[in-house]
């Protein structure tokens, strides 16, 4: 599907999985802007997007995530998540420590950049989304049909799936889960919202520092970027969460209320 004439905000846009989602999404024709702090990585990400089409505008945001609650929202951001087709959470933060010997600054930075920070971008897009959904289901077909809000989570959200020094991680994407799922019933289809658990993937922090193992489903960047892909451009794909274990996509069952 190519997404010609839309616009797509990604976080953690300047390196990894964001950097590699943000080429997938201007490939198909999709604007992009880049959020993230590191200014200079995101303007080297910025001239090296795929610029196909002559619609097409990428821009970058320098911003760092955990000053999200601060208010009013930064306007650089809150005017382009005004025109946003697709919203994707991506930013995160890893540590492998022992509770007893994590800082509760390390806790607190944790959950604000892998749930706060997704729940208030979501907040300030979700008026927005509502207002251009009648428009972009009217568009021709092979293209979205409804805005889209995609957040990655992790298999080690998972009860069954654990890795020593990762509780409170663990415990920051699983709160995803809860508010993807409850999001995408508050808004009755009008705006799908998902989440993609991918397994570690070498090339991310989270991936680089870990054991990797089969039990945790080892996927590359293209795997993921694939599948995000995928979800994003699926209408039918909707209040789900993903697993991407090792090449292949479960579902976690979903009751949603359209």
């Amino acid at each position: 599907m190519e997404l010609i004439g839309h616009k797509a905000l990604v976080t953690g846009a300047s390196r990894g999985l964001g950097k590699a989602i943000s080429h997938e999404l201007a490939s198909r024709g999709c604007s992009v802007v880049l959020l993230a702090r590191n200014k200079h990585a995101l303007r080297e990400n910025l001239l090296q997007l795929p610029c196909n089409s002559p619609h097409q505008v990428h821009l970058y945001i320098d911003y760092d995530l955990l000053d999200v609650l601060q208010e009013p929202l930064d306007p650089r951001i809150s005017e382009e998540l005004k025109g946003v087709s697709a919203l994707v959470n991506c930013a995160g933060i890893s540590n492998y420590v022992l509770l007893p010997r994590l800082m509760n600054k390390y806790i607190e930075s944790t959950i604000a950049l892998n749930l706060i920070a997704p729940i208030v971008l979501s907040k300030h897009a979700y008026m927005p989304m509502l207002k251009s959904a009648s428009r972009i289901s009217k568009a021709p077909s092979g293209t979205l049909k409804r805005p889209v809000i995609l957040n990655i989570s992790s298999v080690l959200s998972l009860t069954d799936k654990t890795l020593a020094g990762t509780s409170v991680y663990a415990a920051s994407k699983a709160g995803l889960l809860g508010f993807t799922t409850s999001l995408a019933n508050e808004l009755k289809g009008k705006v799908r919202v998902n989440a993609l658990l991918p397994g570690l993937v070498p090339g991310t922090d989270m991936g680089a520092s870990a054991h990797l193992d089969g039990e945790l489903g080892a996927v590359t960047i293209e795997d993921v970027v694939k599948e995000v892909a995928r979800i994003i451009c699926d209408d039918t794909v909707n209040g789900e969460c993903v697993i991407l274990d090792g090449g292949n996509s479960k579902f976690i069952e979903a009751t949603i209320k359209e």
